[in-house]
């Protein structure tokens, strides 16, 4: 589960610092910095939050998907 390069690409789009991501979706900056050097991986439930902030489609943040489209 590689979020990351999706997370990136989403936070440059949007013009969000990781600062700003983590107080919107309520974790410290300093995990997002653990995420950057492989120390960590977000959980299901930061993945949720993530995906619910952009407004994207979980499969679309884990690749299995190229479409950002949440499927209702």
């Amino acid at each position: 589960m590689d979020i990351l390069p999706k997370l990136f690409s989403l936070m440059e789009q949007k013009n969000i610092n990781a600062s700003t991501l983590s107080k919107e979706i309520g974790i410290s900056s300093g995990l997002i910095s653990q995420w950057k050097k492989g120390f960590q991986k977000p959980s299901l439930d930061v993945v949720t939050k993530i995906a619910d902030y952009f407004n994207v489609s979980v499969d679309y943040l884990l690749s299995r998907t190229d479409n950002p489209q949440i499927n209702k």
